[in-house]
């Protein structure tokens, strides 16, 4: 059967001297996995550039329902290749998502809500003319939605402790493995405000990132270590 969708790069693997393999979540058929003979040729109709990380593309192919590597028939781009190489702050948050993603959805099904949501957020890294200092925190939230554990926004000036296993605030604090601080606490209560805070000191804003990446942990038993965090904290000033 001949299936025509539309498709996010999570992955690309280098598979002999000149093939690769691509994972793709698509908004039909959910993760689908094909080869690309050829990719590093010349004279290839699907170059290796097409598959670059969270490259959105229109894809047709026949979907033989074995075990076997899939062929594709024809590749789109559905944005324009993109220049985030000359704009670290974007690449950075790029690589974020793209490994939070690949690990996350390693075996999602058929998902078009989830689908149109990560279109809509990758375009968002493409196309913001805003600060980006606070687009992965947004979009950690923003996703918590789609994944069914997006938290509580009870915050007050008694109910002041985030806990990352209930989901809400509460009045007293443990330890960090299981509590936010009373600074990250309050900055998470404002981004779920959908507020911004523009005075929020640097080193709160990447512990939060930090702390909603062990959150993520805690609902989410497949997802391991996120290495790119390190390096958006780095950037994203």
């Amino acid at each position: 059967m001949m299936v025509s969708t539309a498709g996010i790069v999570l992955h690309a693997t280098k598979y002999s001297d000149t093939s690769l393999i691509v994972k793709l979540f698509t908004r039909e058929k959910g993760l689908q996995s094909f080869i690309v003979k050829g990719a590093f040729s010349k004279k290839s109709r699907f170059r290796a550039s097409l598959f670059s990380p969270l490259a959105m593309l229109h894809i047709t192919y026949d979907d033989h329902r074995s075990d076997r590597l899939m062929f594709l028939r024809d590749v789109q781009r559905l944005t324009p290749a993109p220049e985030l190489m000359f704009d670290p702050a974007r690449s950075a948050i790029l690589l974020f998502y793209n490994e939070l993603l690949y690990k996350l959805l390693f075996d999602t099904g058929e998902d078009k809500v989830l689908f149109d949501f990560l279109e809509e957020e990758i375009l968002r890294i493409h196309e913001s003319e805003t600060d980006l200092v606070e687009l992965p925190l947004r979009f950690l939230l923003r996703l918590s939605i789609v994944l069914g554990f997006f938290p509580e926004n009870n915050y007050t000036e008694q109910n002041c402790y985030f806990s990352l296993y209930d989901s809400r605030f509460q009045s007293y604090f443990v330890d960090e493995n299981s509590h936010l601080p009373q600074p990250e606490s309050q900055y998470l209560s404002q981004l779920l405000r959908q507020e911004s805070d523009s005075s929020t000191l640097r080193h709160t804003r990447n512990n939060l990132l930090h702390y909603l990446i062990k959150y993520y942990k805690i609902h989410n038993e497949q997802l391991r270590e996120i290495d790119s965090v390190g390096i958006l904290s780095s950037i994203l000033h």
